[in-house]
């Protein structure tokens, strides 16, 4: 895609949409296979990431095109959202992996992550103050815009008969 044809910004519905799928994908392996720990940290990673830009784009503030975890969060504190202690903790613990890409991409260096359990905790409490706060500004937005989005199936060998 050229820079002539910019994708439009993604609304803060859109933000908090994704940020609940990559959620419930994290709870559903977090039930099923304790054994793939580095994809469910990633989907819980990500889903902290997403929840801290649809909070940011819900008090009208430009979402910047980061993944660090810490900035998005002092970010959200600055507008308005309480950080506890459980949750400054999670996301420092995070930061140390997510900033080498440890949750996607193996690096051999040391770090320190959250129990996956009090991880799993505080991603769910986060998530019920963020979409409480977007779901209020989403409910007062007259500008509502939807996405499309197709999916193709594989192409099948037309019989001819």
């Amino acid at each position: 895609m050229t820079k002539a044809n910019k994708v439009p910004k993604p609304s803060l519905g859109a933000f908090l949409n994704m940020a609940r799928e990559y959620q419930s994908a994290a709870n559903t392996l977090f039930h099923i296979a304790k054994d793939v720990m580095s994809p469910i940290y990633f989907l819980y990673a990500h889903t902290l990431e997403l929840a801290f830009k649809a909070y940011l784009a819900s008090h009208g503030c430009s979402v910047p095109q980061i993944h660090d975890l810490e900035s998005l969060c002092k970010s959200c504190q600055k507008h308005g959202l309480h950080v506890n202690r459980e949750l400054a903790n999670v996301i420092h613990l995070l930061e140390s992996e997510n900033e080498v890409h440890g949750f996607r991409y193996f690096a051999f260096v040391s770090t320190g992550i959250p129990e996956i359990g009090y991880l799993r905790q505080v991603v769910d409490d986060l998530m019920v103050t963020v979409a409480k706060d977007v779901e209020r500004t989403l409910s007062k937005d007259s500008n509502k815009r939807a996405v499309l989005k197709f999916i193709v199936g594989k192409p099948e060998k037309k019989v001819q008969l």
